[in-house]
C-alpha cells in the first residue's frame, strides 16, 4: 500500500532516494554529486530510467506527467523493499538565467511536492554543462588538453548561452572533443580534487542544488528513518 510522499512497504532496507532525469548521463551526474554532497545518501540512491519531460508541460499535462512519474518512483522504492525518503528530478533549462527560471522551477516543484511530499526539482541553467564550467581544474585533469579560457572563469555560468557548445568548441579541441558522457567523469574528478567548495564562478541553479542536497540529508532522510 502506498500514500503520497511516503512509500508504505514493509521496509527491509534503508530508505532510498530516487533519481530521475532526461538521460543516463544526467542521472549519473546527480548520483555522483549527491553521494559527495550528502554522504548519508551513499548506497541509498536508485534510479528510474524513464526520460523526464516536466519543464515544458502545460499545467494540465504537468499534473498527469508528475502523477505518472510518482507512480514509477514509488514502484522503484517498493522494488527495493524500502521507504521512499526523497526524489531528485533533473532537467536542463536550455536557456540562460532569467526570471523565468524560478517561475518554471517553482511550478514544477510545487507539483512534485503535492504528489510526492518530499522531492527536489533540479533545473540546471542553462545546461548541466554550465556547472562543469565552474570547475576548470577538473576539466583540465579529465583531459590534459582541455582549458577554460580566462574570459569564462569567475563569472555567472548561467548567463553563458549554449555551454555544451562552449565545452565542445572552446574548452576542448580537435584532439579530444567534449562529449555528454564526459560530464560524470568531470564531476568525479572535481570531487577527487576537492573542487566542489571552490567553484570558480557562480550559478544560481548549482547553489540551489547544493541547498536541496543538504536539506534532504538533514530533513528527509532523518524523517524516513523514523517511519
Amino acid at each position: 500500500m502506498s500514500g503520497r510522499g511516503v512509500t508504505r512497504v514493509r521496509a527491509t532496507k534503508k530508505p532510498v532516494v530516487v533519481v530521475a532525469g532526461e538521460d543516463s548521463n544526467d542521472r549519473k551526474c546527480l548520483r555522483i554529486l549527491l553521494e559527495d554532497l550528502c554522504p548519508q545518501m551513499r548506497g541509498r540512491i536508485v534510479e528510474i530510467s524513464d526520460s523526464v519531460r516536466l519543464r515544458s508541460a502545460t499545467q494540465e499535462n504537468l499534473a498527469k506527467r508528475v502523477d505518472t512519474l510518482a507512480k514509477k518512483v514509488r514502484a522503484r522504492a517498493a522494488r527495493e523493499k524500502a521507504n521512499l525518503a526523497c526524489t531528485f528530478v533533473h532537467e536542463d533549462f536550455d536557456k540562460t538565467d532569467s526570471g523565468e527560471v524560478m517561475s518554471v522551477r517553482d511550478r514544477v516543484q510545487r507539483s512534485l511536492e503535492k504528489e510526492l511530499g518530499t522531492a527536489h526539482y533540479v533545473l540546471s541553467v542553462a545546461e548541466i554543462e554550465a556547472w562543469l564550467l565552474l570547475f576548470p581544474e577538473a576539466l583540465a585533469n579529465t583531459v590534459s588538453s582541455w582549458k577554460v579560457p580566462k574570459q569564462l572563469r569567475n563569472r555567472d555560468t548561467g548567463t553563458i548561452a549554449n555551454p555544451k557548445e562552449v565545452l565542445i568548441r572552446t574548452v576542448s579541441n580537435r584532439s579530444r572533443r567534449y562529449r555528454e558522457s564526459d560530464a560524470p567523469d568531470v564531476f568525479a574528478k572535481a570531487i577527487g580534487l576537492n573542487c566542489l567548495d571552490r567553484a570558480q564562478g557562480r550559478n544560481r541553479s548549482w547553489s540551489q542544488f547544493r541547498a536541496d542536497a543538504a536539506a534532504c540529508g538533514q530533513l528527509h532522510l532523518q524523517f524516513s528513518r523514523r517511519l
